[in-house]
Protein backbone atom coordinates (compact mmCIF):
# COMPACT_ATOMS: atom_id res chain seq x y z
CA UNK A 1 0.00 0.00 0.00
CA UNK A 2 1.18 3.50 -0.82
CA UNK A 3 1.90 5.48 2.34
CA UNK A 4 0.83 8.88 1.02
CA UNK A 5 -2.40 7.51 -0.41
CA UNK A 6 -3.12 5.72 2.85
CA UNK A 7 -2.68 8.95 4.82
CA UNK A 8 -5.19 10.71 2.54
CA UNK A 9 -7.69 7.94 3.26
CA UNK A 10 -7.11 8.01 7.02
CA UNK A 11 -7.62 11.77 7.11
CA UNK A 12 -10.68 11.52 4.80
CA UNK A 13 -9.32 14.13 2.41
CA UNK A 14 -10.44 12.11 -0.62
CA UNK A 15 -14.07 11.98 -1.81
CA UNK A 16 -16.29 9.38 -0.07
CA UNK A 17 -16.63 7.22 -3.19
CA UNK A 18 -12.85 7.10 -3.66
CA UNK A 19 -12.34 6.26 0.01
CA UNK A 20 -14.90 3.43 -0.22
CA UNK A 21 -13.28 1.98 -3.35
CA UNK A 22 -9.80 2.16 -1.83
CA UNK A 23 -10.91 0.45 1.37
CA UNK A 24 -12.78 -2.16 -0.67
CA UNK A 25 -10.13 -2.90 -3.28
CA UNK A 26 -6.86 -2.35 -1.44
CA UNK A 27 -7.10 -2.09 2.34
CA UNK A 28 -9.57 -4.72 3.45
CA UNK A 29 -8.31 -7.43 1.06
CA UNK A 30 -4.96 -7.07 2.86
CA UNK A 31 -6.65 -7.15 6.27
CA UNK A 32 -8.67 -10.23 5.27
CA UNK A 33 -5.52 -11.99 4.04
CA UNK A 34 -3.80 -11.35 7.38
CA UNK A 35 -6.87 -12.35 9.40
CA UNK A 36 -7.13 -15.67 7.55
CA UNK A 37 -3.56 -16.65 8.40
CA UNK A 38 -3.14 -19.41 10.96
CA UNK A 39 -1.45 -16.99 13.38
CA UNK A 40 -4.66 -14.98 13.62
CA UNK A 41 -7.35 -17.65 13.23
CA UNK A 42 -5.90 -19.91 15.93
CA UNK A 43 -6.95 -17.32 18.53
CA UNK A 44 -10.61 -18.13 17.77
CA UNK A 45 -10.36 -21.85 17.08
CA UNK A 46 -12.28 -24.78 18.51
CA UNK A 47 -9.96 -27.55 19.69
CA UNK A 48 -10.26 -31.21 20.74
CA UNK A 49 -13.95 -31.63 19.98
CA UNK A 50 -15.03 -28.38 21.65
CA UNK A 51 -18.61 -27.59 20.66
CA UNK A 52 -20.64 -24.44 20.22
CA UNK A 53 -24.37 -24.43 21.11
CA UNK A 54 -26.79 -25.69 18.47
CA UNK A 55 -29.99 -24.15 19.88
CA UNK A 56 -30.94 -20.87 18.21
CA UNK A 57 -30.85 -18.64 21.29
CA UNK A 58 -27.32 -19.55 22.36
CA UNK A 59 -26.14 -19.76 18.77
CA UNK A 60 -27.18 -16.13 18.38
CA UNK A 61 -25.02 -15.28 21.40
CA UNK A 62 -22.04 -17.03 19.77
CA UNK A 63 -22.54 -15.03 16.58
CA UNK A 64 -22.73 -11.79 18.55
CA UNK A 65 -19.55 -12.73 20.41
CA UNK A 66 -17.77 -13.55 17.15
CA UNK A 67 -18.83 -10.18 15.77
CA UNK A 68 -17.10 -8.40 18.64
CA UNK A 69 -13.97 -10.55 18.34
CA UNK A 70 -13.70 -9.98 14.59
CA UNK A 71 -14.09 -6.24 15.18
CA UNK A 72 -11.25 -6.30 17.72
CA UNK A 73 -9.03 -8.36 15.40
CA UNK A 74 -9.57 -5.96 12.49
CA UNK A 75 -8.42 -3.10 14.70
CA UNK A 76 -5.42 -5.10 15.99
CA UNK A 77 -4.28 -5.98 12.48
CA UNK A 78 -4.83 -2.41 11.35
CA UNK A 79 -2.65 -1.10 14.16
CA UNK A 80 0.09 -3.50 13.00
CA UNK A 81 0.00 -2.08 9.47
CA UNK A 82 0.42 1.57 10.49
CA UNK A 83 4.03 1.34 11.77
CA UNK A 84 4.93 -0.87 8.81
CA UNK A 85 4.14 2.16 6.64
CA UNK A 86 5.98 4.53 8.95
CA UNK A 87 2.79 6.06 10.39
CA UNK A 88 3.46 6.59 14.10
CA UNK A 89 1.08 9.38 15.17
CA UNK A 90 -2.22 7.68 14.20
CA UNK A 91 -3.97 4.63 15.71
CA UNK A 92 -7.23 2.67 15.54
CA UNK A 93 -9.31 3.08 18.69
CA UNK A 94 -12.40 1.35 20.09
CA UNK A 95 -15.61 3.26 20.83
CA UNK A 96 -16.61 1.98 24.27
CA UNK A 97 -19.93 3.83 24.60
CA UNK A 98 -21.83 1.18 22.57
CA UNK A 99 -22.95 3.68 19.96
CA UNK A 100 -22.18 4.40 16.32
CA UNK A 101 -19.45 3.84 15.18
CA UNK A 102 -17.46 0.87 16.50
CA UNK A 103 -13.96 1.99 15.55
CA UNK A 104 -12.37 5.41 15.11
CA UNK A 105 -8.99 6.31 13.70
CA UNK A 106 -7.39 8.98 15.88
CA UNK A 107 -4.30 11.07 16.08
CA UNK A 108 -2.31 10.86 19.29
CA UNK A 109 -3.89 14.14 20.43
CA UNK A 110 -7.35 12.46 20.20
CA UNK A 111 -8.49 14.12 16.98
CA UNK A 112 -10.91 11.83 15.10
CA UNK A 113 -10.24 10.88 11.48
CA UNK A 114 -11.96 8.02 9.63
CA UNK A 115 -14.79 6.21 11.50
CA UNK A 116 -15.99 2.65 10.86
CA UNK A 117 -19.11 0.76 11.90
CA UNK A 118 -18.43 -3.01 11.79
CA UNK A 119 -21.18 -5.55 11.08
CA UNK A 120 -20.47 -9.30 11.05
CA UNK A 121 -22.70 -11.90 9.38
CA UNK A 122 -22.26 -15.66 9.52
CA UNK A 123 -22.59 -17.12 6.02
CA UNK A 124 -24.91 -19.98 6.98
CA UNK A 125 -27.17 -18.04 9.36
CA UNK A 126 -30.77 -18.52 8.28
CA UNK A 127 -31.64 -14.95 9.29
CA UNK A 128 -28.75 -12.56 8.74
CA UNK A 129 -30.31 -9.99 11.04
CA UNK A 130 -27.72 -7.28 11.67
CA UNK A 131 -29.17 -3.75 11.77
CA UNK A 132 -27.87 -0.39 10.59
CA UNK A 133 -30.32 1.95 12.31
CA UNK A 134 -28.16 4.99 13.12
CA UNK A 135 -30.10 8.13 12.22
CA UNK A 136 -28.68 10.14 9.35
CA UNK A 137 -28.23 13.18 11.61
CA UNK A 138 -25.62 11.20 13.58
CA UNK A 139 -23.55 10.24 10.53
CA UNK A 140 -20.67 12.33 9.23
CA UNK A 141 -20.87 12.23 5.41
CA UNK A 142 -17.13 12.80 5.06
CA UNK A 143 -15.65 10.28 7.49
CA UNK A 144 -18.13 7.48 8.24
CA UNK A 145 -18.27 4.03 6.61
CA UNK A 146 -20.06 0.74 7.26
CA UNK A 147 -17.95 -2.42 6.97
CA UNK A 148 -19.73 -5.78 6.67
CA UNK A 149 -17.68 -8.92 7.32
CA UNK A 150 -18.98 -12.25 6.02
CA UNK A 151 -17.53 -15.14 8.04
CA UNK A 152 -18.06 -18.79 8.86
CA UNK A 153 -16.43 -21.75 10.58
CA UNK A 154 -13.90 -23.50 8.38
CA UNK A 155 -11.54 -26.42 8.97
CA UNK A 156 -8.95 -25.70 6.27
CA UNK A 157 -5.45 -24.29 6.73
CA UNK A 158 -4.62 -25.88 10.09
CA UNK A 159 -1.50 -27.89 9.18
CA UNK A 160 0.58 -26.62 12.09
CA UNK A 161 -2.02 -25.59 14.68
CA UNK A 162 -4.45 -28.44 15.18
CA UNK A 163 -7.81 -26.77 15.52
CA UNK A 164 -11.04 -28.54 14.59
CA UNK A 165 -12.73 -25.38 13.33
CA UNK A 166 -11.74 -21.71 13.18
CA UNK A 167 -13.65 -18.72 11.81
CA UNK A 168 -12.62 -17.55 8.35
CA UNK A 169 -13.46 -14.28 6.61
CA UNK A 170 -14.97 -14.88 3.17
CA UNK A 171 -15.72 -11.34 2.07
CA UNK A 172 -15.63 -7.76 3.38
CA UNK A 173 -18.04 -5.15 1.98
CA UNK A 174 -17.55 -1.39 2.28
CA UNK A 175 -20.38 1.16 2.21
CA UNK A 176 -20.39 4.95 2.56
CA UNK A 177 -22.51 5.23 5.72
CA UNK A 178 -24.35 8.43 4.78
CA UNK A 179 -25.32 7.08 1.34
CA UNK A 180 -26.41 3.75 2.82
CA UNK A 181 -28.61 5.65 5.28
CA UNK A 182 -30.09 7.68 2.40
CA UNK A 183 -31.03 4.49 0.56
CA UNK A 184 -32.41 2.96 3.76
CA UNK A 185 -34.57 5.97 4.60
CA UNK A 186 -35.87 6.48 1.05
CA UNK A 187 -36.97 2.83 0.97
CA UNK A 188 -38.40 2.70 4.49
CA UNK A 189 -40.29 6.00 4.34
CA UNK A 190 -41.91 5.05 1.05
CA UNK A 191 -43.01 1.59 2.20
CA UNK A 192 -45.07 2.25 5.36
CA UNK A 193 -47.28 -0.48 6.86
CA UNK A 194 -50.78 -0.80 5.46
CA UNK A 195 -52.39 -0.10 8.84
CA UNK A 196 -50.91 3.34 9.51
CA UNK A 197 -54.31 4.83 10.21
CA UNK A 198 -54.07 8.63 10.40
CA UNK A 199 -50.43 8.59 11.49
CA UNK A 200 -47.10 8.80 9.71
CA UNK A 201 -43.87 6.87 9.59
CA UNK A 202 -40.77 8.94 10.32
CA UNK A 203 -38.15 9.94 12.91
CA UNK A 204 -37.81 11.80 16.16
CA UNK A 205 -34.48 13.00 17.56
CA UNK A 206 -33.58 9.54 18.91
CA UNK A 207 -34.89 6.81 16.62
CA UNK A 208 -37.26 5.77 13.84
CA UNK A 209 -40.97 5.94 14.67
CA UNK A 210 -43.73 3.92 13.04
CA UNK A 211 -47.49 3.89 13.41
CA UNK A 212 -50.14 1.20 13.63
CA UNK A 213 -53.83 2.08 13.72
CA UNK A 214 -52.93 5.73 14.48
CA UNK A 215 -50.79 4.76 17.51
CA UNK A 216 -47.11 5.80 17.34
CA UNK A 217 -44.28 3.62 18.66
CA UNK A 218 -40.53 3.11 18.34
CA UNK A 219 -39.79 1.01 15.25
CA UNK A 220 -38.24 -2.28 16.41
CA UNK A 221 -38.71 -4.65 13.52
CA UNK A 222 -37.71 -3.80 9.98
CA UNK A 223 -35.93 -0.44 10.10
CA UNK A 224 -32.29 -0.84 9.18
CA UNK A 225 -32.27 -4.63 8.66
CA UNK A 226 -29.10 -4.99 6.67
CA UNK A 227 -30.57 -7.33 4.07
CA UNK A 228 -33.65 -5.14 3.50
CA UNK A 229 -32.21 -1.64 3.26
CA UNK A 230 -32.77 -1.19 -0.47
CA UNK A 231 -34.30 -2.92 -3.48
CA UNK A 232 -32.94 -2.66 -6.99
CA UNK A 233 -35.24 -0.64 -9.22
CA UNK A 234 -37.15 1.03 -6.35
CA UNK A 235 -38.75 4.12 -7.91
CA UNK A 236 -38.27 6.56 -5.01
CA UNK A 237 -34.57 7.41 -5.07
CA UNK A 238 -32.37 9.79 -3.10
CA UNK A 239 -30.42 12.44 -5.00
CA UNK A 240 -27.75 10.60 -6.97
CA UNK A 241 -24.12 11.31 -6.15
CA UNK A 242 -20.97 9.31 -6.99
CA UNK A 243 -20.93 8.02 -3.40
CA UNK A 244 -24.58 6.97 -3.50
CA UNK A 245 -24.22 5.16 -6.85
CA UNK A 246 -21.11 3.36 -5.58
CA UNK A 247 -22.95 2.36 -2.38
CA UNK A 248 -26.01 1.15 -4.29
CA UNK A 249 -23.90 -1.03 -6.60
CA UNK A 250 -22.00 -2.53 -3.66
CA UNK A 251 -25.25 -3.15 -1.76
CA UNK A 252 -26.96 -4.97 -4.64
CA UNK A 253 -23.90 -7.19 -5.03
CA UNK A 254 -23.87 -7.77 -1.26
CA UNK A 255 -27.52 -8.90 -1.23
CA UNK A 256 -26.85 -11.59 -3.84
CA UNK A 257 -23.48 -12.81 -2.64
CA UNK A 258 -24.23 -13.31 1.05
CA UNK A 259 -27.03 -15.77 0.30
CA UNK A 260 -25.02 -17.65 -2.30
CA UNK A 261 -21.95 -17.95 -0.07
CA UNK A 262 -23.98 -19.55 2.70
CA UNK A 263 -25.60 -22.00 0.28
CA UNK A 264 -22.21 -23.01 -1.11
CA UNK A 265 -20.79 -23.68 2.35
CA UNK A 266 -23.83 -25.69 3.48
CA UNK A 267 -24.08 -27.69 0.25
CA UNK A 268 -20.41 -28.65 0.05
CA UNK A 269 -20.18 -29.49 3.76
CA UNK A 270 -23.22 -31.78 3.65
CA UNK A 271 -22.22 -33.38 0.36
CA UNK A 272 -18.84 -34.28 1.85
CA UNK A 273 -20.64 -35.90 4.80
CA UNK A 274 -23.07 -37.83 2.58
CA UNK A 275 -20.77 -38.98 -0.23
CA UNK A 276 -17.00 -39.39 -0.31
CA UNK A 277 -16.81 -38.38 -3.95
CA UNK A 278 -15.62 -35.34 -5.87
CA UNK A 279 -18.02 -32.38 -5.77
CA UNK A 280 -19.12 -31.12 -9.18
CA UNK A 281 -21.62 -28.63 -10.58
CA UNK A 282 -25.27 -29.39 -11.27
CA UNK A 283 -26.06 -28.24 -14.81
CA UNK A 284 -29.55 -27.27 -15.97
CA UNK A 285 -30.39 -25.19 -19.01
CA UNK A 286 -26.65 -24.84 -19.69
CA UNK A 287 -26.16 -23.09 -16.33
CA UNK A 288 -24.45 -24.22 -13.13
CA UNK A 289 -27.24 -24.10 -10.57
CA UNK A 290 -25.83 -26.11 -7.66
CA UNK A 291 -23.47 -28.85 -6.51
CA UNK A 292 -23.48 -32.63 -6.54
CA UNK A 293 -21.42 -35.52 -5.20
CA UNK A 294 -22.28 -38.92 -6.59
CA UNK A 295 -26.06 -39.26 -6.72
CA UNK A 296 -26.85 -36.38 -4.29
CA UNK A 297 -27.31 -32.79 -5.35
CA UNK A 298 -28.09 -29.36 -3.83
CA UNK A 299 -29.64 -26.40 -5.62
CA UNK A 300 -30.68 -23.01 -4.34
CA UNK A 301 -34.09 -22.58 -5.87
CA UNK A 302 -37.71 -23.14 -4.88
CA UNK A 303 -39.30 -25.49 -7.40
CA UNK A 304 -42.15 -27.88 -8.04
CA UNK A 305 -41.81 -31.63 -8.49
CA UNK A 306 -41.70 -31.66 -12.32
CA UNK A 307 -38.68 -29.36 -12.44
CA UNK A 308 -36.98 -31.20 -9.57
CA UNK A 309 -37.46 -34.46 -11.50
CA UNK A 310 -35.97 -32.96 -14.69
CA UNK A 311 -32.91 -31.70 -12.80
CA UNK A 312 -32.44 -35.04 -11.05
CA UNK A 313 -32.75 -37.07 -14.26
CA UNK A 314 -30.48 -34.76 -16.27
CA UNK A 315 -27.76 -34.97 -13.59
CA UNK A 316 -28.31 -38.64 -12.64
CA UNK A 317 -29.29 -37.84 -9.06
CA UNK A 318 -31.31 -40.02 -6.72
CA UNK A 319 -31.53 -37.27 -4.06
CA UNK A 320 -32.04 -33.55 -4.72
CA UNK A 321 -32.12 -30.90 -1.99
CA UNK A 322 -33.73 -27.58 -2.84
CA UNK A 323 -32.93 -24.59 -0.57
CA UNK A 324 -34.69 -21.26 -0.16
CA UNK A 325 -32.87 -17.97 0.54
CA UNK A 326 -33.27 -18.71 4.27
CA UNK A 327 -31.89 -22.22 3.65
CA UNK A 328 -35.17 -24.03 4.36
CA UNK A 329 -34.80 -27.36 2.60
CA UNK A 330 -37.10 -29.54 0.51
CA UNK A 331 -35.68 -33.04 -0.05
CA UNK A 332 -36.67 -34.97 -3.18
CA UNK A 333 -35.97 -38.65 -3.86
CA UNK A 334 -36.19 -40.40 -7.21
CA UNK A 335 -38.33 -43.55 -7.22
CA UNK A 336 -39.07 -46.03 -10.00
CA UNK A 337 -42.35 -44.23 -10.78
CA UNK A 338 -41.09 -40.64 -10.42
CA UNK A 339 -39.86 -38.22 -7.78
CA UNK A 340 -41.14 -38.10 -4.19
CA UNK A 341 -40.91 -35.35 -1.59
CA UNK A 342 -39.20 -36.75 1.52
CA UNK A 343 -39.37 -33.59 3.61
CA UNK A 344 -40.25 -29.91 3.29
CA UNK A 345 -39.16 -26.72 5.13
CA UNK A 346 -36.49 -28.61 7.06
CA UNK A 347 -33.61 -26.85 8.78
CA UNK A 348 -30.23 -27.61 7.20
CA UNK A 349 -29.00 -29.35 10.38
CA UNK A 350 -31.62 -32.10 9.88
CA UNK A 351 -31.00 -32.80 6.19
CA UNK A 352 -28.05 -35.22 6.43
CA UNK A 353 -29.89 -37.46 8.93
CA UNK A 354 -33.07 -37.50 6.80
CA UNK A 355 -31.15 -38.48 3.67
CA UNK A 356 -29.04 -41.06 5.50
CA UNK A 357 -32.17 -42.74 6.89
CA UNK A 358 -34.12 -42.68 3.63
Amino acid sequence: MDREEFIKILYATETPDRIAKWLREQYFPEIMKRYNLESSRKRFGLYRNEQIPSNERNLTDVRARMGVLIEFELARLSNEILPELGIEDVFWSYVVANRFPDLEIRENNGNRLLRLEIKCLQCVAEEKSAHFDTLIKDINPNTDFVIVCLWDWDNRGNDNCQWDLAPKLFKIYVFHAYSLAQLRDAYWLNKPPANLGTGYQGFDVRYAVTCADSVFSKEQGNYGKLKRIWKKGFKYRPVETPALLDTEAEYIKFQKEIIREGFEILAKKQLSELRHEEISYIVYGEQNIGYAAGDVGYVMETMRKPKAEKIALQNKLSILVSMTEKYKCTIYKMQSDGIDELAKNEKPKNVVDIISQS
